[in-house]
């Protein structure tokens, strides 16, 4: 009877499926892994091949073509054009844009400080004069100019969606599985096919920022919608006042707070994967980021990486001032606001002038190479890489090859060197064990179509390390998140490296990563890890503090040590928060991962970008591509766990 309750533990039940997974493996290891080398497709990725040939064969003929994808191609080249020509892109014939660098850095400042105060306009102002510096300047304003047209382009679709969805939950059904998709999609997967569509270019990369941002734009306005109060608008509805007058006059002031976060949000989102669409042909920084990347170059990508962030601080801080002022009301007295009149008034002449400086005058409207310090700092950046090559190989390569050795090899080895019906049922039974029958089942027929793409066996390369590396962050999120959590100290000097973990484009980590640990699957491993922490340890963090004050009292009341209020009371109270760590922590990882198939670590990643180059392995990219979307609703999915351990879902 003792055996039979032991037998019935899910984890005992789990344990023993492993140690039997790893016995046979151990026995067949090698065998029938449907390995497959790079060169050569299978039926599949034949297939899908001479459909990417067919397309590129039909594309000025094909109705679909002629009267669909090129006009929307065309339309969105061209809008994105016309902002690029404002501060960025001159017109032919000239030496300029239609604003020089002067005049595009004190009109962007004037707009900040009309939304918010004029210590975010300086502020804002500071950080575009230090990507100048950087000599970024051009790249910077391309850039910018592309967040902007894709942020507009995503906030015409998704706000009236995301109201829509926030009045009516019918719609919100439709719409969230559609979410979700686009949550597990992991970025890199949109470039190929996007640009077999419409091209490499503006275009395609525009549409790829706008599947990335336009979904956390949806949700956040819908949020903003159902969180409203419902006394004022029964109060409204009661005097008579129809549906639409009660939208636009009492549902979307009160929300407009939200809604502006959801445009901040919308907005670092865009830029985030603006950065990523240089690999399809983007203008602005991205581009030489993926120069410093293929020829190794720290220099030049430490320089665009930090223009990047400079970028993505200005946009962050500015929207978030003016988040912040709305939310204050901003109801000032009258003095303070003719005051204020007064100080937009002067500060548009002064944008007047200077954009007037700008077009006449040769030092306002280019960037004077006397303020270019990019060289120097190229040059340090190089340096430093050299001096932590040569003096920190301990860390570096040591650390590199043993944490390989160790703990990826046995991993990568269970799953891609194991028989593939060995691996599929083993995984498909933990997926019983863990989150039930439905996704037990789910997870079987989904790595059956994984099998059916021909590519197992980098599948199970890309699964090994993306498990090794949200285990890592779960370790670490959950250490730093309860320290966070329960001490506000902790909480502020972690908070500037979470932001700025959350700021900073995932590709923007390439570069030093690169540097530290080489083209290996180690570097594509700490890339996840520094992507996907400071999600979980803010979610940790969360489900710490919202522990109920008097639970943990009486425990300390009781003669509970701090460890065991910790283990006994705290952990197990927040294991919700913690289960949907994993869960993002998971989506995130596998996100990163795949782009670190760009710095060698093989895979999934590595045959999106191989198919993207070469014509002859499309098939294989598009393959990909499917297979990772596969993979990333099988790990969804059962880091959900079973139904009963439904739970909010957060980007």
């Amino acid at each position: 009877m003792e055996l039979r309750a032991v037998l019935a533990k899910r984890w005992v039940q789990a344990l023993l499926v492993l140690i039997f997974w790893v016995m046979l493996a151990t026995v067949l290891k090698g065998v029938q892994t449907q390995e497959l080398s790079t060169q050569k497709n299978s039926w599949f990725t034949t297939i899908l091949r001479d459909f990417a040939s067919s397309i590129r064969g039909n594309r000025t003929e094909s109705p679909i073509f002629v009267y669909f994808f090129n006009p929307i191609r065309v339309g969105i080249q061209s809008f994105i054009e016309t902002i690029m020509g404002v501060i960025a892109v001159p017109a032919k014939g000239d030496l300029i844009p239609l604003l020089g660098w002067f005049g595009a850095l004190v009109l962007i400042g004037f707009i900040v400080y009309a939304a918010s105060t004029l210590r975010m306009a300086l502020f804002s102002m500071a950080m575009l004069a230090i990507c100048g510096m950087l000599g970024m300047w051009l790249l910077t304003m391309e850039t910018l100019a592309m967040t902007i047209g894709s942020v507009v382009l995503s906030l015409v679709i998704a706000l009236p969606l995301g109201v829509w969805a926030g009045l009516n939950d019918r719609v919100m059904k439709v719409l969230r599985p559609w979410l979700d998709l686009a949550q597990v999609l992991p970025t890199l997967v949109y470039l190929a096919p996007l640009a077999l569509f419409f091209l490499i270019g503006i275009a395609s990369a525009t549409i790829a920022t706008m599947i990335y941002a336009i979904p956390i734009c949806i949700r956040i306005t819908a949020h903003a919608i159902k969180s409203l109060r419902e006394g004022p608008i029964e109060a409204a509805r009661s005097a008579g006042s129809t549906t639409r007058q009660i939208l636009f006059k009492v549902q979307l002031p009160m929300a407009k707070s939200t809604i502006i976060l959801a445009v901040n949000q919308t907005m670092l989102a865009a830029l985030s994967f603006v950065v990523i669409a240089a690999l399809i042909g983007a203008p602005g920084l991205g581009k030489p980021v993926v120069e410093a990347l293929t020829i190794r170059n720290v220099g030049d990508g430490v320089v665009a990486g930090l223009a990047v962030v400079f970028l993505a601080i200005m946009i962050d801080r500015s929207t978030s001032a003016a988040v912040n002022r709305d939310k204050s009301g901003y109801a000032a007295a009258e003095a303070v606001k003719v005051r204020r009149r007064i100080g937009l008034g002067v500060f548009a002449v002064v944008t007047l002038f200077a954009i007037y400086l700008s077009r006449f005058v040769l030092w306002f409207a280019v960037w004077p190479e006397q303020l270019d310090f990019g060289e120097r700092v190229a040059a340090v950046a190089n340096s430093l890489s050299e001096w932590i090559t040569a003096n920190l190989e301990l860390l570096t390569v040591a650390g590199s090859e043993g944490f390989t050795v160790w703990f990826l090899n046995p991993l990568q080895d269970l799953l891609a060197n194991s028989p593939w019906w060995l691996t599929l049922i083993a995984i498909s039974l933990l997926a019983l064990i863990l989150a039930g029958r439905t996704i037990g089942i789910l997870t079987f027929c989904l790595l059956i179509l994984v099998m059916a793409t021909g590519l197992w066996n980098d599948t199970m390369v890309t699964l090994a390390m993306t498990l090794i590396a949200t285990g890592v962050v779960v370790l670490i999120g959950i250490v730093l998140g309860v320290w966070a959590g329960r001490s506000a100290r902790v909480d502020r000097v972690l908070r500037p490296f979470l932001d700025a973990g959350q700021t900073m484009p995932a590709f923007v980590y390439l570069v030093p990563v690169l540097a530290l640990f080489g083209p290996t699957r180690f570097a594509a491993i700490v890339l996840g890890v520094v992507y996907a922490a400071p999600v979980v340890i803010r979610l940790v963090a969360d489900g710490i503090r919202k522990v109920p004050k008097e639970t943990v009292e009486a425990a300390v009341s009781a003669g509970s040590t701090n460890l065991q209020v910790i283990t006994k009371v705290q952990l197990p109270t927040s294991r919700r928060s913690i289960l949907l760590g994993v869960n993002q922590g998971l989506i995130f990882v596998l996100a990163v991962v795949v782009i670190g198939g760009f710095v060698g670590a093989g895979g999934l990643g590595y045959l999106v970008i191989v198919g993207q180059s070469k014509p002859e392995l499309a098939g294989k990219g598009l393959a990909a591509g499917i297979a990772i979307v596969l993979l990333g609703i099988i790990l969804d999915r059962i880091a959900q766990g079973r139904p009963q351990e439904a739970r909010p879902r957060t980007r």
